[in-house]
Formats: structure tokens, sequence, C-alpha cells
């Protein structure tokens, strides 16, 4: 997975952030491919957790303060996420490392973070660009 610029929102603090997720979830990716052992993953998921908590704080404080109008459904969104990932970190402790789990992180992390940057983000971004 790859930070390019069709994934800015247009905001610093939000688009360093999402780098850093960006970077974990390759993090959790290449553990899981290299078979670096269940601590290694666990060390980066617990990361990925604490850190998606942040952001999600920072991203809904923003929103909150330029009264983004679909504030209540996009911290949703995020609740639900913070949901999976602690649903995907509890599977990956019971079950251990194999290519059905290394499948679920891929197809959880990746395919939600691009999907949620470039569509709700990208929102909240227009949205506070034109607030300014």
């Amino acid at each position: 997975m790859k930070w390019t610029e069709s994934l800015s929102v247009g905001n610093e603090l939000v688009d360093s952030q999402h780098k850093e997720l960006i970077k974990k979830v390759n993090d959790v990716l290449e553990a899981c491919n290299q078979k670096k052992g269940k601590e290694k993953i666990e060390e980066v998921m617990k990361f990925l957790k604490d850190y998606t908590i942040e952001h999600f704080s920072a991203e809904e404080d923003l929103m909150k303060k330029y009264q983004y109008p679909s504030y209540e459904e996009h911290k949703k969104i995020h609740e639900d996420f913070i949901k999976k990932v602690e649903e995907l970190d509890e599977k990956i402790k019971k079950e251990g490392i194999n290519l059905s789990i290394i499948m679920l992180v891929n197809k959880t992390l990746v395919d939600w973070l691009i999907n949620h940057i470039s569509k709700e983000d990208k929102k909240v971004g227009e949205y506070i660009k034109s607030q300014m």
C-alpha cells in the first residue's frame, strides 16, 4: 500500500497521520508475509489500534471545529472500524498467523483505509476547505 497525492485530504495533520497509518498497515502485512512471528504482528496491531484511536480523535476534533454536517455518520464509521481492528487483533491472538489471517488483514485494513480516505475523508477535507 502506497501513499499518493490522490489520497491527500488537504489537511497537513490528517495527511501525515494517514501516511503513518499506511506505514503501520504495511508493517503488519510485511510481518504476516515474512512470518516474523505472532509477537511482531501483535506489537504492530497494538500500535495500529492505539494510533487509529488517536487519529480518529484528531479527525473528529477537526470535524467538530468546522461543524462538519455528516459528523455523526463519519464518527460511526470510525467506531465500526475500531471494532473491526480489535476483532482482527483478537483473531490473530487466538488463531495465529495463517493464509486466511493474512488475507483478512489485507482486506480489512488495506481496502478500508483506501476507501475511507479516498471517499469519506476527502469529503471532510473539501468541506473544511470550503469553510476557510
